[in-house]
């Protein structure tokens, strides 16, 4: 607080105090300053105060400059119907930006997630595909299992023929002689479900035919007896420079059978695959994976013995 004396009174208050000696004049000057206290306006000198602070210096204004400020900006309004912003006002954020929820950002994520979904459930599925496919084709063994364990005690006549090449002399009065049934797992990363059956037997009769070649056609009827799994023997005859002339072939009638049941995973069939099975040579056909199942193995199991069956009303045409 700032107290404003007269000039007069504070002369009075020095010539006092350099006037020691004269008593009377200190009480002169004791009553003078006591009256101006007294006469003394508080509310009166706070006002001059004030008036001469602002009349002089001014309000204080900071001279600071801010690059990204606009001096004297005003706030700006919002306006939901506008659908352009106004000079001056600062845009909305895009519903898209990275930044606010349901942004790019949150949209690949939302993409991810489903494509993950959609992966496992197309996993689930496939596996769900493969173990049905494991449990036919395990039924499949353990029925072919137990028919070559009895068709090799009973060893029964099979009523087929078998023509080779254009001989009208065929492979007759054949018999089973043994068989087995196998099978073949994926790998353990896989799942180790069952993905081939295979079966295999051989047919055997009391004959044996004889056929001669010469020059190149010797090594041609070697090869086809080879791919076909026939049992022979060869016999040739070579000029003097050691050069092929002629050969004999004894071939047993004896005729080795091969099928194999294959699960083709991708085209949700099983492939079956022979050879030598009704004739000699290789044959192949799909059927569905549902149809593995114990009427269609009974009618393959018709079919190689010779019989009356129904087996190709399984297959897929």
């Amino acid at each position: 607080m700032i107290a404003v004396h007269p000039k007069s009174s504070v002369s009075r208050v020095l010539l006092s105090d350099s006037s020691a000696a004269n008593a009377g004049g200190l009480d002169a000057a004791a009553e003078a300053l006591m009256a101006d206290i007294a006469a003394f306006d508080l509310e009166a000198a706070r006002a001059r105060v004030q008036a001469i602070d602002s009349r002089h210096t001014g309000l204080r204004v900071s001279s600071c400059q801010f690059p990204d400020v606009v001096p004297e900006a005003t706030i700006p309004q919002l306006c939901v119907n506008d659908p352009e912003p106004a000079q001056g006002r600062v845009p909305e954020p895009e519903k898209n930006s990275s930044c606010a929820g349901g942004g790019l950002l949150d949209q690949l994520k939302a993409e991810v997630a489903e494509r993950q979904r959609q992966a496992c459930d197309s996993s689930r599925l496939a596996d769900v595909e493969r173990d049905g496919f494991d449990r036919r084709l395990r039924a499949a063994f353990e029925y072919f299992h137990d028919l070559t364990t009895q068709l090799n005690y009973l060893k029964p006549e099979v009523a087929r023929g078998y023509f080779f090449l254009d001989s009208n002399d065929a492979f007759r009065n054949l018999a089973w002689q043994e068989g087995f049934a196998d099978f073949r797992t994926q790998a353990e990363r896989d799942g180790g479900r069952i993905e081939r059956v295979s079966l295999c037997y051989t047919l055997k009769g009391p004959g044996e035919r004889t056929l001669e070649r010469a020059g190149g056609g010797v090594e041609r009827l070697r090869q086809v007896l080879f791919d076909l799994g026939l049992k022979f023997e060869c016999q040739e005859r070579r000029n003097r420079q050691r050069e092929l002339e002629m050969a004999t072939f004894t071939v047993a009638d004896e005729v080795c059978v091969q099928v194999m049941w294959r699960a083709d995973f991708e085209n949700r069939v099983v492939v079956m695959e022979s050879r030598n099975l009704e004739r000699l040579g290789y044959a192949a056909c799909s059927l569905p994976v549902e149809a593995m199942g114990p009427a269609m193995l009974d009618e393959f199991s018709r079919l190689m013995l010779g019989r009356e069956n129904r087996f190709r009303t399984f297959l897929i045409r």
